[in-house]
């Protein structure tokens, strides 16, 4: 593992922990209730558009509630 990528996770972990502190509910997030966080939805969340990457395990572009739950418990 090189330097570049401890601290990309060094930096996400910390964003996820900053997000996790004061994270919306994720039927808050999910503007339109179809049980995906997308990352046009992401952006009105702080902090979440940062870990939204990161959050996304099957990186299918769009977080769902096991994903969201994971990134805000930190």
């Amino acid at each position: 593992m090189n330097i570049k990528t401890l601290c990309a996770i060094a930096l996400t972990s910390v964003s996820a922990a900053a997000f996790a502190v004061d994270k919306p509910e994720f039927n808050l997030v999910d503007l339109n209730a179809d049980g995906f966080v997308s990352q046009e939805e992401a952006q009105n969340a702080e902090g979440l558009a940062e870990v939204f990457e990161a959050a996304d395990m099957n990186k299918d572009g769009q977080l769902d509630t096991a994903e969201y739950t994971e990134i805000t418990l930190g």
